[in-house]
């Protein structure tokens, strides 16, 4: 089926003034020509179709057929060419039976709306997009300087619609993905709920070092135990049965993750951290010595790494292991020494810890590489920080859980959700377009 639109437009420029490009762009964008050649396309799909139904309009004999014009309505939609109001046939089948509608529209066979909506899928879409990285209201502001936006309220019921959907897909994908490293972190965020003060969220990734290094989002769940999120992608096959899971030293999470072949990488930027706590509460030194003690670790840990760095690519494992087995010499001498010198809280810390900082250097020995930072997942909360922890802000867990969703997804994998995109704006169809375009200037050719 084809539909032709002949349109004529003249642009008349003022020859005493020098426009900017930009301003010339902006005019045009102003007459909403899309809009007006979409509105012309449906119009003429719909005459053509009406036709073939009922016969050219007023012709003879066209009381006698089976399918009569019976009036139109107008339709309101809102797409990403700008805001249409389309004029509709309504056709009448007078052999209509029970199982059969005695009215419809011929143009809904071929062109599909979303439902009652007047906000097609593709604007719900970018207003969602936006709504991952600022708040509703402003997604609303910025985006009317593009395309029309749905109302702040509106913009809230799709994030929790698309971020359902999005949550389900990829779902839907994890079985065979096998992670062979899982890095896990958790945060809170505050509750508008009666039931709790804040929303306990967990965000788990998973990476695959096979070839090159890729990134899934594995799962995000509020409020669901550490024990819970690890089964769950133990039986969908997510991760591998010797995986690796590199994080904090978070028990609950390390022990749900940690079993049977599995090893535990800590992330080494955070002993440091953790280290320098576990002094203040002792409260055995001073500020400069917490500082020295934290230095003398960290120097250590970095030490390894960087002889890692170095040796593993020419397979130099006796250098390694020798490396791996001073750094662990020395955090037991330090525990020790803690431990004498009334710190027993850093000294625990120490011994129960050392054996997880040197995990990536003994799969090294292997050649095989096991990141030594959470670094990934640390960025990824970053994200949920920026959008989801403002003092202000206060969250539904359904909201919460689906904006998550859509903001975790882009961040770690745009692939993943391009495809998801790709899917509910059903972008597979536009292999049954075809649109030519010839256009001719009133000077020479164009």
């Amino acid at each position: 089926m084809h539909a032709t639109i002949d349109a004529q437009f003249t642009v008349s420029l003022d020859p005493d003034k020098t426009l900017p490009l930009a301003t010339l762009a902006e005019s045009l964008t102003e007459i909403q020509l899309e809009a007006t050649i979409l509105e012309e396309i449906v119009r003429s799909l719909d005459e053509t179709l009406v036709e073939a139904y009922c016969g050219e309009k007023h012709a003879r004999g066209n009381g006698d057929r089976r399918f009569q014009r019976a009036g139109t309505t107008t339709r309101t939609a809102v797409t990403t060419a700008g805001e249409h109001e389309f004029t509709l046939h309504h056709v009448k089948d007078t052999a209509a039976t029970e199982d059969d509608p005695t009215y419809f529209r011929p143009l809904e066979d071929l062109v599909e709306f979303d439902g009652q909506r007047i906000y097609q899928e593709d604007v719900s879409l970018q207003s969602t997009d936006l709504a991952t990285s600022l708040s509703f209201r402003d997604a609303v502001a910025h985006g009317d300087g593009f395309t029309p936006m749905p109302s702040r309220t509106t913009i809230n019921r799709r994030v929790r619609e698309y971020g359902s959907k999005l949550g389900d897909f990829v779902r839907d994908r994890l079985p065979g993905t096998n992670a062979d490293t899982v890095v896990p972190d958790g945060t809170k965020c505050h509750s508008q709920d009666d039931h709790c003060t804040y929303h306990d969220v967990n965000v788990t990734l998973g990476q695959t070092t096979e070839e090159d290094t890729e990134t899934t989002l594995l799962d995000v769940n509020l409020n669901d135990s550490w024990d819970e999120t690890a089964a769950t992608l133990e039986e969908t096959g997510a991760i591998t049965d010797d995986a690796t899971v590199v994080s904090d030293a978070e028990n609950a999470l390390v022990d749900a993750f940690e079993n049977g072949d599995r090893s535990h990488q800590l992330d080494l930027v955070h002993v440091g951290r953790t280290l320098g706590y576990k002094l203040w509460q002792d409260d055995a030194f001073p500020l400069g010595e917490r500082k020295a003690i934290v230095s003398g670790v960290t120097n250590d840990l970095f030490h390894l790494k960087n002889s890692v760095a170095f040796h593993a690519p020419g397979d130099e494992r006796l250098a390694i292991r020798e490396r791996i087995d001073q750094t662990l010499e020395n955090l037991q001498k330090e525990a020790w020494r803690l431990e004498r010198q009334d710190s027993p809280k850093a000294a625990v810390y120490l011994r129960e810890w050392a054996e997880a900082t040197v995990t990536f250097a003994e799969f090294a020995l292997d050649q095989q590489q096991v990141p030594w930072t959470s670094n990934v997942v640390e960025r990824a909360m970053g994200e949920v920080s920026k959008r989801c922890k403002n003092q202000w802000m206060r969250w539904s867990e359904a909201g919460l859980e689906s904006l998550l969703w859509l903001n975790l997804v882009q961040y770690a994998d745009p692939e993943q959700f391009a495809a998801f995109a790709d899917e509910l704006l059903e972008r597979s169809a536009k292999t049954a377009i075809t649109m030519e375009v010839s256009t001719e200037a009133t000077r020479g050719e164009l």
